[in-house]
Parts: C-alpha cells; structure tokens; sequence
C-alpha cells in the first residue's frame, strides 16, 4: 500500500489529521497522568460509598512476566486451528499500566487491556480508561486460504472504554477503537457483560459475553475481496458493508499458586455475524479458542 518515496516527510495533507487524533489522544493521557496522586504502599483500601470517588491507586511499581499458549482459529472464520505460544507481560505505575492482556493483573477487581493505557476516571461504579495498542494485523501466508488475499498492514489502534460495576460482582462494559494509522483497521466498537466469583482464597471464577460492530473499513479489509485480489486468489469479488462482526461467549480461571506465582486458563466460543459470515474465505463461522498462561509476580 505504501507509493514509492518521492520525498523523505509525507504530504501536509496526509500527516495533518494524523498529528491531530496523535496529540488530542496524547492530552488526554497527560490529563489521566496528571491526575494520578500519590498513595501509601499496601492492601488496596475499601471501597468508599455509592457515588464516590474511589482512592488513587498506589504509584509503586508492580507487574508480572510469564509465558501464555493458545489454541485458535489461523484467522478469524478459518476452518484450521494453530497453537501459538508468546510471552506476557503486565506492568503498573499508579494509573498507567502496560500489558500483553489481563491474565496476570494483581489486583483481582481491576480489568486489563492490552497494550499501554492509563486509567482517567476511578470511580466505585465507574471507571474509564483510554490506551493505544499495536495491531498486527494479518498475513495472507498464515493459511493457505488466504494465498492471493493482500496482507491486513500492522497498524496502531486507539481505544476508549468504560465500565460499569454493577452489585453481586457482575459488570457492563463498552469500548469504542479505531486505526490511528489510516491503514485499513477501521473503526470497531464492542459491549460486553460479565461476572467474577472468587471460589476460594485462591481461585476467581469469570464468565462474559460480548457483541462487536465494524465499519465498513474493517470489515473490506479482513473480509473483503477486491477485484485484483479475485483474479489472484480464485475468490469472487466482495465488497462487504459495516455490520455487526460477531458475538462471543468466554469464562476463565485464575489461580493464585503463592504470592510470587499465578496461573490463568478458559476458553471462549463465537460466532462471526453479519457481512463477515458471507465471506469468500470465512469457511467456518463458529469458532472456539483455549488459552492459559503463568507469571511470575513483582
């Protein structure tokens, strides 16, 4: 997708609403920066009363480092399954958090999302977070099925979100991500409702549902096919609209070995919806997945 370089700096015209969306994302992390206070180490506090604002977090340094496997789809609506194994990570200071994903967070009532983010509304009830993540994309030479589709470029995605504690441990959430790049991710929002139990000392139980919506973008670029792209694959011409992209359902476990050690495990089953299941390529739009992982904590 990239032109052959006719000068070293990208055109104004181009690079212009990129640097906006880069420095009002910038300002607003600042912003959660500069909010962050100062706590005392130790156990986190209790909570305070309905409507409240909840304690700032302790800004000492706190995180975990491990390994995680899984078992998935080689793409999403793909017929064949891959394991894949990776390292994982997760890192804290105060509100800003860095992380692979939210197998390993140590504090058990806290959510994770991959990539960097920090936290800028730390209610009892509510809290809002904003992060940026790399997006790998996808590789035509991952499956077979692919040969002749163009690669989904690596790109940098922003997102928003927030998240509703409701009584008896469940919770509403909603997200809202986009392609900071312009290369061809689009816009993705996502709601989701979920549970945690803790089963023991040791062992917190979670179940979670959740529905995503694309656009038009997105949904061009990991279902469509184009009219080269059909002359080189074999597949005929789609050009999807936006749509709801899929609906899944998850549960998990996680278990605390000792202070130093914690493990995770679950699964997850879906099912691609809308303009994703009608795909030259999407041979199997049920899915399920099986992950786990184990850190050693800091």
């Amino acid at each position: 997708m990239d032109n052959g370089m006719t000068s070293i700096l990208p055109a104004p015209s181009m690079i212009g609403p990129r640097v906006r969306r880069i420095a009002a994302l910038l300002l607003v992390l600042c912003a959660g920066g500069l909010a962050a206070q100062e706590a005392p180490p130790g156990a986190d506090p209790p909570l305070p009363p309905a409507g409240q604002p909840s304690p700032p977090p302790a800004t000492k340094w706190e995180g975990a480092l491990g390994v995680s496997m899984s078992v998935s789809q080689e793409y999403q609506g793909a017929a064949r399954t891959k394991i894949s194994a990776r390292p994982a990570f997760f890192i804290r200071h105060g509100r800003f958090v860095v992380s692979s994903g939210g197998g390993f967070v140590t504090r058990r009532r806290d959510d994770v999302f991959r990539g960097l983010g920090v936290d800028v509304v730390q209610h009892d009830r509510l809290r809002m977070n904003v992060s940026l993540r790399l997006d790998h994309g996808r590789r035509s030479s991952s499956s077979d099925a692919l040969a002749g589709i163009e690669d989904v470029r690596r790109t940098i995605r922003a997102r928003s979100s927030a998240t509703w504690q409701l009584d008896h441990g469940w919770k509403l959430a909603a997200g809202w991500n986009f392609d900071l790049l312009g290369r061809g991710g689009g816009h993705i929002i996502d709601l989701g409702i979920g549970h945690d139990r803790r089963l023991s000392p040791r062992t917190t139980w979670s179940v979670g549902s959740g529905l995503v919506w694309a656009d038009r973008r997105n949904t061009q670029s990991y279902y469509g096919v184009t009219p080269e792209e059909s002359q080189a694959s074999g597949y005929a011409v789609y050009m999807p609209g936006s749509g709801l992209r899929g609906v899944s359902l998850s549960t998990g476990w996680r278990m605390e070995i000792n202070p130093d050690w914690t493990a995770y495990w679950g699964g997850s089953i879906g099912k691609l919806l809308g303009p994703a299941t009608d795909s030259p390529f999407t041979d199997a739009a049920r899915s399920w997945s099986l992950n786990g992982g184990i850190a050693r904590r800091f």
